[in-house]
C-alpha cells in the first residue's frame, strides 16, 4: 500500500501521512487501538509530537509509552504495554519492530541524488573504457583505459576508476571515491564519500645496518563481492600478491581499515575504526564492534561477536563471544573487569595485612 503525499510525491518525508490501519495492512500487523490516527512522521518514543509514530521493543520503552506524545507505535509482539489509550492512540503488532520500520523506511526514503544517465561534460573517461549507456558519469569523474562500468552504474561526482577496474551492475559511488587499477566491485554495491579502495598494502622491509627501509611492490588487487556497503573514508588496502577479498552482503562502517591479503565472509559487520592487520581472516556473519583490532594474520571464526575495543592477537574459534586486550571469552573478561575494580582496595587491605605481620614479628 502506497503512503500518501500532500504534495503529491510519495518520497517526500515531510509530506507523507497514511492512517493507522492502512500503515497496520502495509507491515502485516495487528491494530489495537484507534484506526482513523493519521501519522505523518517518525520519533523516538520521548520526543514524539502528535502524528507522530515510534516503535516498542523493549520492556523499557514499553513503561515510557502512556506518557509519551507519539499517537502510534510499532510493537514487537509479546511486550505487554501498560497505560495503554486505545480511544486516542494505537498499537500495531508485528513480529519484529524493527523489520517493520526498515520497510516503512523504505516506503519514505527520498533516495539520494545522483547525476542524470550518461557521461557528465565534466568527466574524463578514457575511450577505452566500456560504459553502459544506463550508467550514470558524474561532474569530475575520471575512468582510465578498460575500465569496465556496468548497467546501472552512478558515480556522482569526482570518482576516480583505475585502469581495467570494473564497477558491478548498480553499484553507487559517492563523491570521491577512489577505486585502484585492477580492483573490482560487485553488484548492488554502495561506497560512501572518500573511500579508497585499492590503495598499496603497507609492505616494507624494516631497516639494517647494512640496507634502509625496503618497500615491497603490492602487486594484487582488492575484490568486493555483492550488496556490499562500505562507510565514508574506509581504507581497503590491495594484496602484495593474489587478492584482498571482501564477501557478499558485507558491510563496513565508517574509517575502517582493511589491510592488504585480509579475507573477509559473508554478511560480516565491521563498526567504525576497525582495523584489520595484514593478511587476517574474518568467517561468516561474524560482527566487529567499533575500534576493534586485529593483529597481522589474526583469524577470527563464522558467528562470532567482538566487543568494541577488544584486540585479537591470534585465534578467535566460531561462535565465541570475546572481549578485551587481548581478547578472551566474554565471561572471563567481564571477571577480570568486575576484579580489576577492587584491586586497589585489595592491595590497601594486602598492605595493612602485611604490614601488620610485620609489626607482630617485630615485637615477637
Amino acid at each position: 500500500m502506497a503512503v500518501e503525499s500532500q504534495k503529491g510525491t510519495q518520497h517526500d518525508q515531510e509530506s507523507v501521512s497514511i492512517r493507522a490501519d492502512d500503515l497496520a495492512a502495509m507491515v502485516e500487523g495487528r491494530l489495537v487501538g484507534n484506526p482513523n490516527i493519521i501519522l505523518r512522521t517518525l520519533a523516538a518514543i520521548n520526543e514524539g509530537i502528535p502524528g507522530s509514530l515510534t516503535f516498542i521493543r523493549s520492556a523499557s520503552f514499553a513503561k515510557e509509552w502512556a506518557d509519551s506524545l507519539c499517537e502510534a507505535a510499532l510493537v514487537t509482539e509479546g511486550f505487554d504495554i501498560p497505560g495503554h489509550d486505545a480511544e486516542n492512540k494505537a498499537l500495531i503488532y508485528v513480529q519484529d519492530a524493527d523489520v517493520a520500520v526498515i520497510k516503512i523506511l523504505e516506503a519514505i526514503n527520498p533516495g539520494i541524488a545522483k547525476p542524470n544517465t550518461g557521461i557528465h561534460p565534466n568527466a574524463n573517461v578514457d575511450s577505452s573504457a566500456s560504459i553502459d549507456p544506463s550508467a550514470s558519469i558524474g561532474p569530475g569523474c575520471i575512468v582510465c583505459k578498460d575500465a569496465i562500468i556496468n548497467a546501472g552504474v552512478v558515480l556522482v561526482a569526482n570518482v576516480y576508476i583505475g585502469q581495467s577496474a570494473k564497477i558491478g551492475s548498480d553499484t553507487f559511488l559517492h563523491p570521491g571515491v577512489v577505486i585502484g587499477d585492477r580492483c573490482s566491485i560487485g553488484e548492488r554495491g554502495l561506497v560512501f564519500a572518500n573511500c579508497v579502495i585499492g590503495s598499496d598494502g603497507f609492505g616494507f622491509l624494516t631497516a639494517t645496518q647494512d640496507r634502509p627501509v625496503l618497500k615491497v611492490p603490492q602487486i594484487g588487487t582488492v575484490e568486493i563481492g555483492d550488496d556490499v556497503e562500505i562507510g565514508a573514508c574506509s581504507t581497503i588496502d590491495r594484496a602484495k600478491f593474489g587478492v584482498t577479498k571482501i564477501g557478499h552482503r558485507t558491510k563496513i562502517d565508517n574509517q575502517v581499515h582493511i589491510a592488504h591479503n585480509c579475507i573477509i565472509g559473508n554478511d560480516v559487520l565491521l563498526c567504525g575504526r576497525t582495523t584489520l592487520g595484514g593478511s587476517s581472516t574474518i568467517g561468516d556473519r561474524t560482527m566487529l564492534g567499533g575500534a576493534v583490532i586485529l593483529n597481522d594474520q589474526a583469524t577470527v571464526g563464522k558467528d562470532v561477536k567482538v566487543a568494541g575495543g577488544t584486540i585479537v592477537l591470534d585465534t578467535v574459534n566460531d561462535g565465541e563471544t570475546v572481549l578485551g586486550v587481548p581478547a578472551m571469552p566474554v565471561r572471563i573478561a567481564m571477571a577480570n573487569i568486575a576484579a580489576q575494580r577492587n584491586l586497589a582496595k585489595f592491595c590497601r587491605r594486602v598492605d595493612k595485612s602485611l604490614k601488620k605481620l610485620d609489626d607482630n614479628y617485630q615485637t615477637s
